[in-house]
């Protein structure tokens, strides 16, 4: 069901006081929260369509023995996509990662928000890495 004031279902509307028929406003999608172990579930939230650009991508292997490589650009862009693989003769005992993104929301998109919304802020809110090691053997 849908809240009287429609927070499951904002930036857009709720008919039929039902979650499921929540239509979001322009420049966000429909999201419903089936997994039965999150705090969400059973919720239907309205989220952006827009992804965040990473400007900038710095990965940094750190070794016992203070060793550290660096993932390097393969060409003049920083994003994470353009880093070519690196290489140590050494386990890494941690991996660290700096990333620069840039988000933006047009709120003129959609409605007013509700009289219990004091504030509206829109940001990332986590992030996900993936690491792939190779051996050396292919």
């Amino acid at each position: 069901m849908c809240a009287w004031n429609n927070h499951y279902c904002w930036p857009g509307t709720c008919t039929n006081e039902l979650a499921k028929d929540c239509h979001c406003a322009q420049g966000f999608r429909k999201v419903y929260a089936e997994n039965n172990h999150s705090s969400y579930a059973g919720e239907t939230t309205c989220q952006p369509n827009t992804t965040p650009d990473i400007l900038t991508c710095d990965i940094t292997a750190n070794g016992p023995n203070k060793e550290m490589k660096m993932a390097l650009s393969a060409s003049n862009s920083t994003e994470c996509t353009h880093l070519s693989d690196m290489y140590g003769n050494y386990k890494p005992v941690d991996v660290s990662f700096k990333m620069v993104s840039d988000f933006t929301v047009n709120g003129s998109t959609f409605p007013k928000s509700p009289s219990f919304i004091k504030e509206e802020n829109f940001g990332i809110s986590d992030t996900t890495i993936k690491v792939k090691i190779k051996t050396i053997q292919g």
